[in-house]
């Protein structure tokens, strides 16, 4: 008979009631039979399992893999075609013609007028000194020291201009074709409230390099000169109709004598002795 320890069933006011299970037969055969009933159930009959296919395992290893193959293609296929476009779209940039029209406008304009100097025919060009009698100011060492007369003679209505002469400086208020004329003009120009001298004078004799057309142009200059110093009223302007007919005559392209040119339109409407001692200036520095 199997022993059972007495566990606390109840506990009244200090009194301890205990409890003892007891078993019989009856109990014993019941729990055998739930235990027979409970290892029958935990019982596996293996034979009745059947074994997975290996084939379901390795079709799903391979549908993996293809599928990271098709995902890796259609990346590499992408990021090709979007460089491809990219520099596509770069080297048709650089092969249309406004990229070259672009490029045409950056060239400096140094190197366009070296273009133009080596298509051009150039010939050895004398320019023959031009001989007047001039009006003159005063002579200094420095231009800067000639602010004060430069300012009494603004003052008079009297515009000058500056020769540079063996590193002396030459303030000039006009010209004329004769001594008498000039001094006559110094005179009305004056009207005795500055002093003004008449000297002979004439532009360095040179040699330069022009185009065939310049080298045409400044002939026509050169008896332009000498037409318009002979006007008896040299304190009215050249009309601008003549001056207009010979900056007409100017070629296309100029390379040495541009700068007349322009002087010749800019000084219309100045007293032509002025006028003259101007463009006479511009003449005696092409170089």
């Amino acid at each position: 008979m199997t022993k059972h320890k007495p566990y606390i069933a109840k506990d009244s006011k200090g009194t301890w009631t205990y409890k003892v299970h007891t078993s019989s037969k009856g109990d014993s055969a019941e729990r055998e039979s739930a235990a027979s009933l409970e290892n029958e159930q935990e019982e596996i009959d293996f034979t009745t399992l059947k074994p997975v296919k290996s084939t379901n395992k390795d079709k799903l290893k391979r549908n993996t893999i293809w599928k990271a193959i098709l995902i890796s293609g259609l990346s590499a296929i992408f990021v090709g075609t979007t460089i491809g476009f990219f520099l596509f779209r770069m080297f048709v940039q650089v092969d249309t013609p406004t990229s070259v029209e672009n490029s045409s406008q950056t060239t400096p304009a140094v190197s366009q007028t070296e273009k133009e100097e080596t298509r051009l025919d150039f010939v050895s060009t004398s320019l023959d000194s031009l001989e007047t009698y001039i009006i003159q100011a005063g002579i200094f060492s420095d231009q800067e020291n000639a602010g004060p007369l430069i300012d009494t003679l603004s003052s008079l209505g009297i515009s000058t201009v500056f020769f540079e002469r063996e590193e002396e400086f030459y303030l000039m208020a006009g010209v004329a074709s004769s001594e008498d004329t000039a001094q006559a003009l110094a005179d009305s120009l004056s009207d005795g409230q500055a002093e003004l001298y008449v000297k002979e004078w004439s532009t360095q004799t040179n040699e330069i390099e022009l185009t065939e057309a310049e080298s045409e142009w400044i002939t026509m200059f050169q008896a332009f000169f000498d037409e318009q110093i002979q006007q008896t009223d040299l304190t009215q302007p050249i009309a601008d109709e003549e001056i207009t007919a010979l900056v007409d005559k100017a070629p296309d392209e100029v390379n040495k004598v541009d700068e007349l040119i322009t002087s010749l339109t800019e000084m219309q409407g100045e007293p032509a002795a002025y006028q003259l001692l101007s463009w006479m200036k511009v003449y005696d520095e092409l170089s």
